[in-house]
């Protein structure tokens, strides 16, 4: 894996770029690269990748600190803590069950990134799902919400 130690200053080109990239985000539009002065044929960028450059960008623009990393990669447990915002013995409890995939290297376990983000994107949708039904619970008693 490549990695790039660069520190990025934002800057209002950032947020220029980044806005513009915004507007032209629609899945059916598209997006072209071509190098200034360059007699070759523009270059049309997929839409993934715009979102990815306008995410990126956006990020960047606000000074913030960011990491891009491979699906598959492979988080050691105190990471995927880190990623879920929650302690490494919750996690821990969490790989225990079985609820997200890992293995165990000697006493270390490692958690892909894919797998991870999917445990995560389930804990959302449980999480809304009870919201939404206290939420109907509260209209149903007629409690003012």
């Amino acid at each position: 894996m490549e990695f790039v130690d660069e520190t990025f200053v934002p800057s209002e080109k950032a947020r220029a770029v980044s806005r513009a990239l915004v507007r032209q985000t629609m899945p059916d539009s598209r997006v072209t690269l071509q190098h200034e002065g360059d007699g070759e044929a523009a270059i049309e960028i997929p839409h993934a990748v715009v979102t990815v450059l306008t995410k990126v960008l956006s990020v960047m623009s606000e000074g913030k600190p960011f990491k891009l990393i491979p699906m598959d990669e492979e988080l050691t447990t105190q990471q995927a803590a880190d990623i879920l915002s929650v302690s490494k013995s919750f996690l821990n409890e969490v790989l225990d069950s079985g609820e997200i995939c890992n293995r165990k290297v000697g006493q270390h376990r490692l958690i892909k990134l894919i797998d991870l983000l999917e445990y995560k994107k389930q804990q959302k949708c449980r999480s809304d799902d009870a919201l939404q039904e206290l939420a109907d619970e509260a209209q149903e008693l007629n409690l003012g919400y």
